[in-house]
C-alpha cells in the first residue's frame, strides 16, 4: 500500500498551469476531501520527441494505461481534523488503510501537509482555486492543475 503513495508525488510532475488562487483559511478545510489526479494522456504521448521510434511511443502508452488503471482503483480521502491532525483514508484494490499526519497554514495562507511515513510532501503546498484545493511545488511555484482536492460535502 505504501508503494502507491510513492506514485503520487511522481504524478504531480506531469502538467503545470497557472490560475487564480486565494489563501487557505482553517474554516475552508471543513469536510472530507477527495484527491483527484488527472493525466492528460495525449499530451504525454505528444511530448515524445522521437516520432520515428514506434517502440518508445508504445511503451509510453502502455505505462500510461498501467498508471491510469491504478488511479481508477485508488480512492484517497483527506479529513482535516482539529488540532491540525490530518486523517488520510486510502481505499485501493479492496483494501482500506488509514494514516495520520499533521497540517498547518503558513503565514502566506498556504496549506502545508506534513510528511508521513509514506508520503513525502517536501516543497508541496496547496491553495484554493474556487472551492478546490490545488497542489503547488514550492521550489518552482508550479501549479499542478492535474492534482487537486475536491470537498465531498
Amino acid at each position: 500500500m505504501k508503494k502507491i503513495f510513492i506514485l503520487i508525488p511522481m504524478l504531480f510532475l506531469i502538467l503545470s498551469v497557472s490560475a487564480q488562487t486565494k489563501k487557505v483559511k482553517e474554516k475552508d478545510l471543513k469536510g472530507v476531501w477527495k484527491l483527484v489526479i488527472n493525466i492528460d494522456k495525449e499530451e504525454i504521448v505528444d511530448d515524445i520527441d522521437d516520432e520515428d521510434n514506434v517502440f518508445a511511443r508504445l511503451m509510453v502508452k502502455s505505462a500510461i494505461g498501467f498508471v491510469d488503471g491504478i488511479l481508477e482503483e485508488l480512492d484517497i480521502r483527506f479529513e482535516f481534523e482539529s488540532n491540525h491532525r490530518l486523517k488520510v483514508t486510502v481505499n485501493a484494490f479492496g483494501d482500506e488503510e488509514v494514516e495520520y499526519s499533521n497540517w498547518h497554514i503558513n503565514i502566506n495562507g498556504e496549506l502545508i501537509i506534513e510528511d508521513s511515513d509514506s508520503y513525502d510532501s517536501d516543497g508541496d503546498y496547496w491553495l484554493l482555486e474556487g472551492d478546490v484545493l490545488v497542489a503547488y511545488d514550492k521550489g518552482d511555484d508550479v501549479h499542478k492543475s492535474n492534482v487537486y482536492l475536491v470537498n465531498m460535502e
